[in-house]
Order: structure tokens, then C-alpha cells, then sequence
């Protein structure tokens, strides 16, 4: 286990590695973010409508509440079935094959609150909302006739909540892509300069040196200007502008 001054010193050769490529922790992070934007704007955007149906029981008791909590699940399956697409397809004109509208709903129950939450993404948001109604209301007739023959007393209603509203964006989300995408590339990049730093062993500074060689700077070698050209004119020691 590192002792704390050893610790202190990991620490300060990371900060110091960080801040020694920050320029290439940023390229990255803001490459992954752009690439998300980009990502985004060529995808076909997807609405989501939602509509709640309620099933009410003419009576509750125990027995009753769990013969409706099956029943409940039977009619989330119902509710995403090809006769109900079919019905749903001719009344809107969509003109779709019964497999892509049917791909395009999903149905679930709240068994505790007796709801069943129908679903229906499309990439127009009135179009989302329209099918989402209407495959409400083909559900509330289809129940409404199979109750009509059965005793009033024993009946479970089922209709719909609210009438549902145009569908709200669900992909691509942007912001959310976005801010995941300049996450992962701060970690990419952070671990990219890790890397490089790992990989580059030349010696560049006297702090290189002391730490790769661990031995003390005596002194430094300066930088000694260039000779100078052949031909280009000299001071001479007699020049008036030196006295």
C-alpha cells in the first residue's frame, strides 16, 4: 500500500501530466460532442403520444381485485394485437403494413391503480397522437361489446382518461447525447494523455531529469544565438557608435 508521500507524489504527476496535454484532453472531449450533434441531426426524430385507459369493476372485493389484476395483464396483451391494428389502420388511412403500426405501440399495466398505459411512437407528433386515440377508443368499443351480454353486476369498464396529446420528442435527445458524449470524452482523452505520457520517454526538461534520472541539475547549457552570416556588416572596435 502507497505511504502518503508517495500517494502526494502520484497525485502531483498526474495534475502535472493533465495539465501538460490539456490542449489534447479538450480536442477530444469537444470531437466526441460534435460527432454527437452531428449524430443527432441525422436521425430521424421520434414522437411519443401516450394515452391512459381506466378499468373499473362494478364491484371490488379481494377476490374480484385479484381475478382483475390477471385480467388487466390479458388486456395489456390485447391491446397490441393484429385485429386492433387492422381497425386502427382502416380508420386513419395509414395505408401501413399491420407489422410496422403494430411495432410502433406498446401497451402496459399499473395493476395498483388499475390503468393501462398505451404508447405509440411515429415520427410525426399528430400522427402519434391520432393513432394512440383511435387505438383507444377501437379498445374501449371492443370491451364495450364484449360487457354487453354480461350481467351489469359483473361488468369491468374500461375507458379512456384523457384524450391524448401530440407526442412529445423522444429521440434522438440531444442534450442528454451531447453531455454523455463530452464525458466520455474527457475520460478518453484523460486516459489518451495518460498514454502518451506513458509512451514518451525522451528527456525535454530538468525536471525530466530529475525525475527519470534522479539526479540533481548542476547547471543548465544555455541557448547560444546563432553565428553570425558571412558578409553581414561588423561593429569595429574604433565604431563611433560604441563610444
Amino acid at each position: 500500500m502507497p505511504r502518503s508521500g508517495e500517494l502526494s507524489v502520484r497525485l502531483r504527476d498526474a495534475l502535472r501530466i493533465l495539465r501538460k496535454r490539456w490542449w489534447l484532453i479538450l480536442l477530444v472531449a469537444l470531437g466526441a460532442t460534435v460527432s454527437s450533434l452531428v449524430f443527432s441531426r441525422l436521425q430521424t426524430p421520434v414522437y411519443r403520444a401516450r394515452a391512459e385507459l381506466a378499468v373499473s369493476p362494478s364491484r371490488i372485493d379481494y377476490g374480484l381485485s385479484l381475478a382483475i389484476e390477471n385480467l388487466m395483464r390479458q388486456y395489456a396483451r390485447q391491446l397490441q394485437t393484429d385485429k386492433l391494428a387492422e381497425a386502427v389502420n382502416q380508420r386513419l388511412q395509414l395505408d401501413l403494413p399491420v407489422e410496422k403500426l403494430r411495432s410502433r405501440v406498446r401497451a402496459s399495466a399499473v395493476l395498483e391503480d388499475y390503468i393501462l398505459v398505451l404508447e405509440v411512437d411515429d415520427s410525426d407528433p399528430n400522427r402519434a397522437r391520432d393513432i394512440a386515440y383511435v387505438w383507444a377508443d377501437e379498445f374501449v368499443k371492443l370491451q364495450q361489446i364484449r360487457m354487453a351480454s354480461v350481467d351489469p353486476r359483473e361488468r369491468i369498464e374500461v375507458a379512456l382518461l384523457d384524450r391524448p396529446r401530440p407526442g412529445d420528442l423522444y429521440f434522438p435527445r440531444t442534450r442528454q447525447f451531447a453531455l454523455g458524449a463530452a464525458l466520455l470524452g474527457l475520460v478518453v482523452g484523460c486516459l489518451l494523455a495518460f498514454g502518451l505520457e506513458y509512451l514518451d520517454d525522451t528527456i525535454k526538461t530538468t525536471e525530466d531529469v530529475e525525475r527519470y534520472l534522479r539526479w540533481p541539475v548542476l547547471g543548465v547549457i544555455p541557448h547560444l544565438a546563432p553565428a553570425p552570416v558571412a558578409g553581414a556588416p561588423r561593429l569595429s572596435v574604433a565604431d563611433p557608435k560604441r563610444r
